[in-house]
């Protein structure tokens, strides 16, 4: 598994703070967006979601006392159940 550390621009909502830990993340040609964030100026914990390359968005419910925390639990995702997992589903007809 390769992780992709391009940076992330922590300025693109000013009503939330990013933690420098937000990034793309790529394994196998399949690249995610990784998003670790609180609201700005509070200390209340930090929200994951993850964005696929369709823009489709798997947001966690649970906050996180940490960062670190919120990323490791993401990786663990990875781990157990694969990157494909956060990929978009193909639109399937309706009969």
């Amino acid at each position: 598994m390769t992780d992709s550390l391009a940076g992330v621009d922590n300025d693109c909502n000013p009503h939330f703070e990013y933690s420098p830990l937000s990034r793309p993340f790529i394994v196998d040609g399949t690249s995610v967006i990784v998003e670790i964030f609180r609201p700005f100026g509070e200390d209340c914990g930090w929200n994951l979601q993850v964005v696929d390359e369709g823009l489709d968005i798997t947001v966690w419910m649970d906050v996180f006392d940490t960062d670190a925390e919120a990323f490791e639990q993401f990786l663990q995702t990875v781990e157990l159940e694969g990157i494909e997992s956060f990929a978009a589903t193909p639109v399937k007809p309706l009969h």
